[in-house]
């Protein structure tokens, strides 16, 4: 069982599950699989297109946000401790506290994301991408028909028997 993470909406199951595939039979053959395992033996939980406005296809790209779309409160409290975690692991990253945190919550954020786009982690992540994915966060975590909905793909994927 496979289950994506973030930032995986405009894909399907079937094409993570290809893009993966390689790197976990190399992984359970070296965990001892002796013989693999067979690819029809594993199934991705997809649950992307939950965040996806009804009625977009997959080939649908992020809408393009802007620092100015990080909405205020959860989203800009979350914006910050991804910045502040960055920091704490990688000294590239410099932290909140040794940036002007004085300044205006829109440029606060987009500081926030400047920092962020220099931690390996978010390397190569436009920012559009990125303002997506925090706000797909702020969905997952704040709106429960959301999470419901995703919570139970993972679970049909993982079939009869299992519990949340």
């Amino acid at each position: 069982m496979a289950v994506h993470g973030i930032g995986q909406q405009s894909r399907g199951e079937e094409t993570l599950l290809t893009q993966w595939w390689p790197a976990m039979a190399d992984g359970l053959r070296r965990a001892g699989a002796e013989h693999g395992v067979m690819r029809s033996a594993v199934a991705m939980a997809f649950y992307g297109d939950v965040f996806r406005p009804d009625g977009e296809f997959l080939a649908v790209g992020d809408p393009p946000y802007r620092a100015a779309d990080v909405g205020h409160g959860f989203e800009e409290e979350l914006l910050l401790a991804w910045w502040q975690a960055a920091a704490e692991h990688d000294p590239t990253v410099v932290p909140p506290d040794a940036a002007d945190t004085l300044m205006a919550t829109p440029r606060l954020v987009q500081a926030a994301l400047r920092a962020l786009s220099a931690s390996p982690f978010f390397a190569g992540v436009a920012l559009r991408a990125m303002v997506f994915d925090l706000k797909q966060v702020h969905r997952y975590l704040l709106d429960p028909k959301v999470r419901e909905q995703a919570r139970s793909r993972v679970m049909e994927a993982i079939g009869p028997g299992a519990s949340p």
